[in-house]
């Protein structure tokens, strides 16, 4: 396996086509059954849900299913009631090598020139698959294309890739999935069936980390599921490169807010300068605007119906105290704008610590 980043999974952790079992989204498996056995399958699957939910573990679990089952629709014993496929099958080795000749993930690639994954899925990488699509399937069963996610298309990779849908090749299974589908294009979206996956609940992102939490405290677990807003993803990225305490150090920042104590915000931006600090920025550039959006519906709703921490609440009241709600939304676009251009003009990881914290109080 390369050594490279990769855009469609969580270092540290197995990836999604690694995972065999989905816990939490049976609901959401048994309408993709219903329409696989009805026989007016759909040929694209709009898979939405929170960023870390499993949508890519579904989608994967759904290809694996369909490239085990060499293209048939009914079984010896009647339709399939899960997408349970038999382990060991050739079909299934190939998958885990990422070399099924029947599967394509479309994702942002590697850059080998700039050494980091590019920004966008770009026209290029849709222009690829043409290809794959010329490929015949050797045993006329599917072909099954990944898009993780489509949300990360540029216009031009997105016109691309609806020109494909408008015409899709026969025997063709598309799973795009995506975060925030609103912002999709409407063409797009209304060429597929949308299958959403819900948050799971504390017990079962608890069942999806345990592997990785026998370390924790029940302290440290009840906060990670209270954190993880039903996403596993979510709590797994608070355990890498020190996400959880990363995560107290924002919350420690704010307390002082609208003033800020130097030696906190300027030791956790050196933290980001030093040459092994690029897992912390990653961290902390994905963890603040989504604290941010966690402040702002907080803030909307009067903290009804929040799951926040010991003293979380007291922090977003004192920012809500200072600043509106449309301040703090104001805030969130600048945030993540910031971030997208310093990862595009690749600025300065500490000064970009600094100007997140800093635009607040502007």
């Amino acid at each position: 396996m390369s050594e490279q980043p990769v855009s469609d999974g969580l270092e540290g952790f197995p990836h999604p086509r690694e995972s065999r079992t989905l816990i939490g989204h049976e609901e959401a498996e048994q309408q993709f059954l219903s329409s696989f056995n009805s026989g007016r399958f759909h040929h694209a699957w709009l898979v939405t849900g929170l960023k870390g939910v499993g949508k890519a573990t579904f989608a994967y679990r759904a290809a694996r299913f369909l490239l085990t089952r060499e293209g048939e629709s009914g079984g010896l014993f009647g339709p399939p009631d899960s997408l349970d496929s038999a382990e060991g099958h050739p079909a299934d080795a190939l998958i885990l090598a990422e070399s099924h000749p029947g599967l394509s993930v479309l994702k942002r690639e590697y850059d080998p020139k700039g050494k980091k994954t590019f920004k966008v899925i770009r026209i290029d990488d849709v222009r690829a698959l043409s290809d794959f699509f010329g490929l015949k399937s050797s045993d006329g069963g599917w072909r099954v294309v990944i898009v993780d996610t489509v949300d990360d298309m540029n216009i031009s990779a997105a016109n691309a890739f609806l020109k494909i849908l408008e015409e899709p090749p026969a025997q063709t299974l598309f799973f795009l999935l995506s975060h925030t589908p609103a912002g999709l294009l409407p063409t797009i979206r209304s060429r597929c069936r949308q299958l959403p996956l819900k948050p799971l609940s504390a017990d079962q992102v608890r069942t999806v980390i345990n592997p990785w939490a026998d370390r924790l405290s029940e302290e440290q677990l009840a906060t990670l599921l209270a954190l993880s807003e039903g996403s596993p993803g979510k709590a797994l990225l608070l355990q890498q490169a020190g996400g959880f305490e990363a995560f107290l150090s924002i919350l420690s920042i704010f307390e002082g807010y609208p003033s800020f104590d130097p030696d906190k915000l300027h030791g956790l931006a050196d933290a980001v300068g030093r040459k092994d600090g690029e897992g912390l920025y990653r961290v902390l550039v994905e963890l603040f605007p989504w604290w941010i959006s966690r402040l702002v519906r907080s803030l909307s709703t009067g903290f009804v119906d929040q799951d926040l921490l010991t003293g979380e609440q007291q922090i977003m009241a004192k920012l809500g105290g200072h600043q509106s709600v449309a301040f703090w939304v104001d805030i969130w676009e600048k945030s993540n704008h910031l971030i997208e251009r310093a990862e595009s003009i690749n600025l300065d990881r500490k000064q970009v610590i600094l100007d997140l914290f800093l635009k607040t109080t502007r």
